[in-house]
């Protein structure tokens, strides 16, 4: 007990010096602690950045496309390629009624949808109709918000994309129609102007119907808007003559519970002999994925170029420390210090700076995110889309744990050469430097 306490002494004892030291010289210590926190408040920002960003992303296209999980009929997802109209939902409301049960569950819509040619009179084109429950697939008006950040704000406000112009779906009128401004910008329609959808049966007559353009529609995505238009549900079954649906969707009170809420069902259609199967968001989103993964790896080498160059920095500043205190170290080792108490010297110098560093990196880091993220920085459309977005960069838990972990593990890093280099050096070289 008595050696161990006296080892303990001894580690306090170098432990102290260290201390004493960093704040011995103020200059240096402050530009080594300066790189640190700054790296430390890079990685939080970077890794707060791309956070907030596939949040959006992926928020946005399950609440304007895809929902958090889709109902098809078995084989629908293998063969609707060839035959669309064989794999369709016929008794939808049942399915509906029983899956309703579910507290995570916050709404449940029916979705149909089917190609088409759309005509002005004067002009055609192809297109893609989907047929929507205006009460579940809701518009909304950018007008109505004060800004871009006032509709981040509203969650609730998301739905399936912004109506630039005229108003949304009505409930109450069937023949009308909101068009992809894409597509109104291909035929030159506008709110008021009356189209006519031509397309196929399910069973392979020809149909025709005049819809009045209610609103021009603008999603996340510019394909979708290229090529779609919208019509009340029950306006797509009169024109495919059917009752069935192609899909049911569903959305979520939180993204979290898809993997348990699908679980759930699965369960459910089992023992209710349903013969569905289920799609979570991401089995559908592919692009979204895809994303995520380039995302990680840009994360990944950012983080190390960040910290390659803190090392780099604070490894030049503690090897200067050490050639600027040969004359200390022999001096010292002269009194009797071995070898280990040097090197143990130096290596506190650099935990301690990398543990203050930290400290005062993710304070400055969760201030600057907090102000950060409360303005916003307006983004210009990512490729592939047409509206502008509010980056709103957030504080994580996980990348500020990270980012102060590493602080701690560059300063030692950074030490260690330099610690080195003082332990190996003799009585009598050190005290040759003055």
């Amino acid at each position: 007990m008595t050696f161990i306490a006296k080892c303990g002494i001894e580690e306090l004892r170098v432990f102290n010096i260290a201390l004493r030291n960093i704040f011995r010289h103020k200059a240096r210590s402050i530009v080594s602690l300066s790189m640190i926190a700054f790296g430390c408040v890079a990685l939080m920002f970077i890794g707060g950045f791309f956070e907030n960003n596939l949040y959006q992303m992926r928020e946005g296209y399950i609440n304007a496309h895809i929902g958090h999980l889709q109902v098809f009929q078995k084989g629908f997802n293998k063969n609707s390629a060839i035959s669309p109209y064989k794999y369709l939902i016929k008794d939808p409301q049942v399915i509906a009624d029983a899956i309703a049960k579910f507290p995570e569950i916050k709404s449940i819509g029916f979705r149909l949808q089917f190609a088409g040619l759309i005509s002005t009179g004067q002009s055609s084109a192809p297109c893609w109709v989907q047929g929507v429950d205006p009460r579940f697939d809701r518009t909304f008006k950018m007008k109505d918000y004060k800004d871009l950040k006032d509709f981040i704000n509203h969650k609730d406000v998301y739905g399936i994309g912004e109506v630039t112009t005229g108003d949304g779906l009505s409930v109450d009128d069937a023949f009308t129609t909101i068009v992809g401004i894409g597509l109104a910008d291909a035929l030159n329609v506008a709110p008021g102007t009356y189209v006519t959808v031509m397309n196929t049966t399910i069973q392979g007559g020809n149909n025709a119907m005049d819809l009045k353009v209610q609103g021009i529609l603008q999603t996340a995505s510019k394909d979708f808007d290229d090529i779609f238009l919208r019509i009340p549900l029950a306006t797509a079954q009169k024109m495919l003559n059917t009752h069935a649906v192609q899909n049911i969707v569903i959305k979520l009170n939180r993204t979290e519970d898809t993997v348990m809420v699908k679980e759930k069902l699965e369960r459910l259609f089992a023992k209710e002999h349903f013969d569905l199967e289920i799609r979570t968001w991401d089995d559908i989103s592919d692009f979204y994925v895809k994303t995520v993964k380039l995302f990680d790896t840009f994360h990944w080498v950012m983080r190390i170029v960040i910290s390659i160059a803190v090392i780099l920095g604070i490894f030049n500043t503690m090897n200067m420390a050490v050639m600027e205190r040969f004359s200390e170290i022999g001096t010292i080792m002269a009194m009797g210090v071995k070898r280990e108490g040097i090197l143990k010297l130096f290596l506190y110098e650099g935990l301690l700076l990398g543990l203050i560093g930290g400290i005062l990196g993710v304070l400055f880091g969760c201030v600057f995110l907090y102000f950060i993220g409360g303005i916003g920085i307006v983004m210009p459309p990512p490729p592939g889309t047409t509206s502008s977005w509010l980056s709103q960069p957030s504080i994580v838990g996980d990348v500020v744990v990270f980012a102060f972990i590493l602080s701690i593990v560059i300063g030692g890093m950074s030490s260690l050469v330099p610690a080195l280099k003082a332990s190996r050096l003799t009585i009598v070289e050190a005290l040759r430097y003055r």
